[in-house]
């Protein structure tokens, strides 16, 4: 089964708050944590990766917090991904260069192509899926 990390979640979760929150001002990590009940740690550590992938822009201070580096319909699903090194994989051969630790049926495996076509196809679609599109469903 496809399923997205929770990290992700929280991170989708996130900038939909900051999108839908900021109107020119900054959004802590502390009210997010607090209004959508996210650990505040994790959630630290995620907002971290989205601000040194330029999603987000920190401002330090005491009335420091994050505000969009990005429009919504600039940030891709995929780029999401990206930024918290989560990698889209439907089964363990479809790496680059698979072995027998990988798969023992990698040298005659009749399932990889067809469903690396289905990973491609996956993937093309979370490049075109917006964070608008996510948040105004």
């Amino acid at each position: 089964m496809l399923k997205i990390a929770k990290s992700v979640e929280y991170a989708l979760l996130a900038l939909k708050y900051i999108s839908e929150n900021s109107n020119g001002r900054t959004v802590s990590t502390s009210e997010i944590s607090d209004k959508l009940d996210i650990p505040y740690e994790l959630l630290a550590k995620i907002m971290q990766h989205l601000n040194r992938n330029e999603m987000i822009i920190s401002q330090q201070g005491t009335k420091g917090g994050y505000t969009l580096n990005q429009l919504p319909e600039n940030i891709s699903f995929k780029s999401i991904l990206d930024a918290l090194d989560y990698k889209i994989q439907m089964t363990d051969c479809l790496v680059d260069k698979p072995t027998k630790d990988d798969c023992k049926r990698v040298e005659n495996c009749f399932l990889r192509n067809p469903i690396s076509k289905i990973q491609d196809n996956v993937e093309k679609l979370f490049a075109e899926t917006t964070l608008k599109n996510i948040i105004t469903q």
